[in-house]
């Protein structure tokens, strides 16, 4: 997507009030969000969104935007800039399990 002039953002949100999905609706609302998921784990991420932008300058646009929704209590955000590599198969016991 970088040689399109693209870059793949994922937010981490840190949500209170336990309205997870309104927000969920909401970020979704945006034209630069493309998944939302409630994630687990983390104690300080309820929410994994994942982002198209162009630029540096909407990406902190987005994050402010973010950062300033109702009962968005904090958002960190993260990017990969270099692929290490990726294996090609399932492991064969995942799919002797299925």
């Amino acid at each position: 997507m970088e040689n399109l002039g693209f870059r793949r953002i994922d937010f981490f949100l840190y949500t209170t009030g336990g309205n997870n999905s309104e927000i969920g609706q909401e970020l979704l609302k945006r034209k630069e969000i493309v998944s939302v998921g409630r994630s687990v784990g983390e104690h300080t991420i309820d929410l994994r969104a994942e982002a198209i932008v162009r630029d540096s300058a909407q990406l902190l646009d987005l994050l402010e935007v973010l950062k300033g929704m109702p009962n968005v209590r904090d958002v960190i955000w993260s990017e990969i800039v270099d692929h290490i590599g990726k294996k090609q198969s399932i492991p064969s016991e995942v799919i002797d399990a299925l």
